[in-house]
């Protein structure tokens, strides 16, 4: 070959390659090939700067449950007409849908909306068009989230935050998930005997491994006052000279974890449980001493009426039951609501009937918002829609609603890859956002074993 042929063949090639990376659905959806090139001893200049690509339909890159809602989300300037599943490995498509487009955003481009929820045949998928192009790989199958799952439970494992009424939070959320649904907590931490009938026995790994964390908190209460140190850190010299800081926020929201705690592991370890629980007594007459109010005083309040029946803990609840109703809510103000609607001792039932009410609006107000939203989320901000979701959860427990699931469903969807930059939103969690994503993901188990054993249809978007 020639000089000139060598320098010919040459350019073709590195044009070649870009018109490979840039066709069908190449780096997504099509395997990887090797490609060596001659450069005639020439380094080629890789210094431009690159847009990231990313597909122009948006999947829950972790998968779907089988007889769950499945919704693809196209977006582009002109949208296809239909759009086919097709297995992985195979190639073959599966399933054919029709592209619903429902509006035009304010830079031009497109939206439509792709159910395939009638396919429910476990396997690796992807979706592909001929206008648009493929989506990343997705998987259909009952342990779906199983290994995220997993992965959050390593996170909580081995993280412990610093602050105080994080480490509280993150405890609460799992305790109420194993509560409430308890199916996935237990697929995490008791693997080998979630399938058992026996309680008492397959839940102790999981009691075992917040125990920890419960251990550093009872480290964290001052001995005179029973106040609860803000900060989980060890001290450095010059703050064990002097007196570290007492919280009242860090003591209510310690109060209620340590009583729910000692309530719900009571049946495994009764001495241990008793520590807890007279430990959030204890933190209890501190906040007492104080003479104000908060959202976690009532969390405490509502915890330690259900773990002692104590009859102080429910007067202050009944006293101050219209500040309760009326104060802007937050985690533990919902979570003192929630608990006076579990607990079985004695309740003001003109009371409950209030919270249940307003639990049923706040839930009604975001399934609404949730609607209309372009990509079926109501807000785009991580936080917003894990605590908007939060209150959803424990709505949908206190009256089961399809719709509500189905709510959850979409914002994990939104969370995990459906998105407008098609990938996982929540990155590098600390150990609280790990247990609030357990919390959602343990939701949508307990409704896919619900569907599973009554066969309900999943009614379609």
């Amino acid at each position: 070959m020639s000089l000139f042929e060598r320098k010919n063949f040459s350019h073709m090639v590195w044009l070649i390659i870009p018109c490979l990376l840039l066709s069908g659905c190449a780096g997504r959806a099509s395997e990887e090939s090797a490609f060596t090139a001659e450069t005639l001893g020439l380094t080629p200049d890789f210094s431009y700067e690159r847009k990231a690509e990313r597909p122009n339909i948006q999947v829950n890159c972790r998968g779907y449950l089988p007889k769950s809602a499945k919704i693809a989300i196209f977006l582009e300037e002109e949208l296809p007409e239909s759009f086919q599943v097709v297995e992985k490995d195979t190639g073959e498509c599966v399933y054919e849908g029709r592209v619903r487009s429902q509006e035009r955003m304010e830079d031009g481009t497109f939206i439509g909306y792709g159910n395939f929820t009638d396919l429910e045949e476990e396997g690796n998928y992807y979706i592909r068009t001929d206008k648009i192009g493929c989506s990343y790989y997705f998987m259909i199958g009952k342990d779906a989230y199983l290994e995220t799952a997993l992965e959050y439970g390593s996170i909580i494992e081995e993280n412990t935050s610093e602050e105080t009424v994080e480490i509280c939070e993150t405890i609460s959320y799992l305790l109420t998930a194993y509560e409430m649904y308890p199916g996935l907590i237990l697929q995490i931490w008791e693997p080998d005997t979630a399938g058992d009938g026996a309680e008492g026995v397959r839940s102790e790994q999981f009691f075992q491994m917040l125990r920890r964390k419960t251990d550093l908190l009872l480290s964290l209460q001052d001995e005179r006052t029973g106040g609860i140190y803000a900060e989980a850190g060890v001290p450095s010299e010059k703050d064990q000279a002097a007196d570290r800081e007492i919280d009242a926020e860090a003591t209510a929201a310690f109060a209620g974890t340590m009583a729910k705690y000692s309530y719900l592991y009571q049946e495994y370890d009764l001495d241990y449980a008793n520590i807890c629980l007279k430990a959030a007594a204890k933190a209890w007459r501190y906040l007492d001493s104080l003479q104000t109010g908060s959202a976690g005083k009532f969390y405490a309040a509502a915890e330690l009426y259900r773990a002692s029946n104590e009859i102080i803990y429910h007067n202050y609840i009944l006293q101050n039951q219209e500040f309760l109703l009326e104060q802007e809510e937050d985690f533990y103000l919902l979570m003192a609501k929630v608990t006076y609607l579990l607990t079985r001792r004695k309740v003001d039932h003109d009371l409950c009937g209030r919270l249940i009410e307003d639990l049923m609006r706040g839930a009604e107000d975001i399934a609404k918002a949730s609607r209309d939203g372009i990509f079926l989320v109501q807000n785009k901000k991580t936080d917003v829609i894990l605590w908007n979701m939060t209150r959803i959860a424990l709505a949908n427990y206190a009256i089961m609603n399809f719709e509500y699931v189905t709510v959850i469903e979409n914002s994990v969807h939104y969370l995990m890859g459906r998105n407008e930059k098609a990938e996982m939103l929540l990155r590098n969690p600390g150990d609280r956002e790990a247990a609030r994503m357990l919390f959602l993901l343990s939701v949508m188990e307990e409704e896919r074993r619900i569907i599973e054993d009554s066969n309900v249809d999943v009614e379609e978007e």
